[in-house]
């Protein structure tokens, strides 16, 4: 069995909510990104606003903090 048939037999397995999230991950694979709304876009501009300012938490620092 081929890669591809094997993923053609596994999708129809798959529930509605469960192909939902496959075909969202192949859209980002193939490139088809959604396009933002204005309430992203805005949210995108506040958080790069944050880390400007130093605003913001390294991975390893919140780790370090949540293994206390």
């Amino acid at each position: 069995m081929s890669v591809k048939d094997e993923l053609q037999h596994l999708i129809h397995e798959l529930d509605d909510e469960q192909a939902r999230q496959a075909l969202e991950y192949v859209r980002w694979l193939m490139g088809e990104s959604e396009t933002l709304t204005e309430a992203e876009i805005e949210r995108l501009r506040a958080g790069e606003a944050e880390i400007e300012r130093g605003e913001y938490t390294i991975l390893e620092d919140l780790r370090s903090r949540l293994a206390r």
